[in-house]
């Protein structure tokens, strides 16, 4: 598939997404008074500096620090690979087929290896790095071991920059995973291989009055994992925002974003996405904050793809976090929010959902959370050839729309037993009920690991 968006094309879809909101909300700036510390000034940038003062790292090496820590895990799983334990029928050129699908259980060993590196090249410029790798080895299933490393979600390289009323982040954020289950659509898969990486440049220029946000991001998804191989992908992501504070407890502002995904292969079809919207964050209390947002959503699929999904969005997106401290030893988290992602098997995936987590610290050294979360999601569909296949059966079933109810929770306990070592338990519930046939799953999670900080 082509990917051929001019030049003056892109520039007048980067004006209308990030300029004109700004524009039309200029005239607010003069009514503001609110005085407040500049996020952008060198008593911001100090106060970065104490707060990263204060972290633990254990080896110094000229002016740069570090922190290492290593941690074992071991976890049993009942159901691997997203199975159903039943069976359908499914019609093929050569007649109807009788399919069958099993949970797959195993116990899986994580060792993981995690870097914390910090090198403050200047009193306010800091170069920093976090990466977490690991490995996993399936005791029963050892094919889908690891084939080189895991690489934790959060692992990055940052660098910010203050000059003046500004600061400047370069970035660069990166992960290998292999775990199928944060995706929706997925079932009947246990290894869903994939490498993320978004790097970019994000700009504040704080006003006092008002706070603009733009930024770039160039996004690459590669499959390590030939099943998938037809996902991999770029995408250039343009985003900016202005924030206003009418009062000290209150910021409003509106945000947009444009992101143009191109494919590799030409299966799935090539995307463009706009939005744009408004935002408000607002201290209720000093124990409760809130921060709600919404717009307007499109995207514009280009046709071609071997999946023949025509259908194009336009829709709303929204979403709200409360924070809520209700007390010294219990704080929670309430999200809820309508949004659409690209989609595996079709163009896209429309999803609401809420969420709830809890932070209880009772006891001495123990910290206890729990997560609860309900997801509804339609699948756009499409009428091509199936990708993702029930093992052993491919291309014989069309895919189509898939509706989706998936919700679970977790329990995690934390105990750190001395200065140096730290021991945690979890265990995680996750179901999902599909209105297509052995696409309905149940998994069951437990798992202990230790962790060393040396």
């Amino acid at each position: 598939m082509s990917h051929a968006t001019s030049p003056s094309l892109f520039a007048r879809r980067l004006v209308y997404v990030l300029l004109v909101p700004l524009l039309f909300a200029a005239g607010i700036v003069h009514a503001q008074d609110a005085i407040r510390p500049s996020l952008a000034g060198e008593a911001a940038a100090e106060a970065r500096r104490q707060a990263i003062d204060k972290i633990p790292y254990n080896l110094q090496v000229g002016p740069i620090k570090f922190r290492f820590s290593a941690t074992i895990g071991i976890e049993y799983n009942d159901n691997i690979n997203l199975a159903e334990d039943g069976s359908a029928v499914f019609f093929s050129p050569t007649g109807p087929i009788v399919i069958t699908s099993e949970p797959q259980d195993d116990i899986i060993l994580r060792p993981q290896v995690n870097i914390n590196a910090l090198w403050p090249i200047t009193q306010l410029n800091t170069l920093k790095l976090d990466i977490g790798i690991g490995h996993s080895f399936y005791l029963d299933h050892s094919e889908f071991d690891t084939n080189s490393i895991l690489i934790s979600p959060g692992s990055q390289l940052a660098f910010d920059i203050f000059v003046g009323d500004f600061r400047i982040n370069f970035h660069d954020r990166f992960s290998l995973e292999q775990d199928p289950i944060a995706e929706v659509a997925l079932s009947n898969v246990a290894d869903y291989g994939r490498f993320q990486n978004t790097a970019g440049v994000s700009v504040l220029w704080d006003l006092n009055q008002a706070v603009v946000t733009v930024g770039y991001d160039h996004y690459t998804f590669i499959s390590t994992t030939d099943a998938f191989d037809y996902l991999d992908r770029n995408a250039e992501i343009l985003s900016g925002s202005i924030g206003f504070t009418p009062s000290s407890m209150m910021t409003v502002g509106l945000e947009g974003s444009f992101i143009d995904t191109y494919y590799d292969q030409n299966i799935l079809n090539d995307s463009r996405t706009y939005s744009v919207g408004a935002f408000l964050e607002t201290q209720i209390t000093s124990y409760l904050k809130l921060r709600v947002a919404g717009g307007y959503q499109k995207i514009d699929f280009d046709s071609g793809g071997l999946v023949n999904d025509p259908h194009d969005l336009n829709d709303y997106y929204a979403n709200a976090l409360l924070s809520h401290r209700v007390n010294s030893v219990l704080t929670q988290n309430i999200s809820v929010g309508h949004e659409t992602q690209l989609g595996v098997n079709s163009n896209y995936v429309k999803l609401n959902y809420a969420r709830h987590t809890t932070t209880w610290n009772i006891f001495y050294h123990t910290l206890f959370s729990t997560e609860l979360f309900y997801e509804d999601a339609d699948d756009s569909g499409g009428s091509g050839i199936l990708f993702q296949p029930i093992p052993g059966v491919p291309n014989v079933n069309p895919f189509v729309a898939e509706h989706i109810h998936r919700y679970g929770g977790a329990l995690t306990l934390g105990y750190q037993l001395t200065p140096h070592v730290t021991l945690g338990l979890r265990y995680q519930y996750t179901q999902k009920d599909s209105d297509q046939p052995l696409r309905d799953y149940r998994q069951n999670r437990v798992g202990v690991d230790g962790t060393y900080s040396f």
